[in-house]
């Protein structure tokens, strides 16, 4: 993952609602120029929630932040494991963040080419769900016919990317 500095692990307790918009915390981290792991506290329960953050290719100054990961929400009394033994920041930043990946690593796979497989497989599923809106909606057979077979295509292709 390259050089990180610095690792913020950010409380925000008093939640009124168990849903907190990631434009807030898109805004945040636009604003901290270093990776942040919130932990969301609402009553007696906790959820923790991450983007994948990392220095940008064409200007270290400046941070790209991709999608958010979450766990689901967890009593406040559940046993939590230990930190990881890591021999530096970027090492435990991307075991933390791995935690919260919904699929697992495949092997030699680094973090960020995850982090775009796991993109790419959100957008195939969008894809999908319009695809069968579309199929539901239209009358004609021969449309149909198509329809389910550019549904076909694209399950098959997030078949390859799971």
């Amino acid at each position: 993952m390259g050089r990180l500095d610095f690792l913020q692990i950010i409380p925000i307790a008093g939640l009124p609602t168990p849903e907190l918009s990631e434009d807030v915390l898109r805004c945040i981290d636009h604003a901290i120029p270093f990776p942040i792991i919130y932990q969301l506290i609402f009553d007696d329960c906790i959820k923790v929630k991450a983007a994948y953050k990392r220095p940008n290719d064409a200007d270290s100054g400046k941070w790209v932040l991709d999608a958010y990961f979450e766990t689901d929400w967890q009593t406040n009394n559940t046993e939590r494991a230990e930190l990881p033994i890591a021999l530096d920041l970027a090492g435990l930043y991307e075991h933390l963040l791995r935690q919260l990946l919904p699929l697992p690593a495949k092997p030699g796979e680094t973090l960020k080419s995850q982090v775009e497989r796991l993109q790419q497989i959100r957008g195939k599923q969008q894809e999908c769900r319009k695809m069968e809106a579309k199929l539901q909606k239209e009358k004609q057979f021969n449309r149909k016919v198509e329809l389910n077979k550019q549904l076909r295509q694209l399950n098959q292709e997030l078949a390859e990317l799971l």
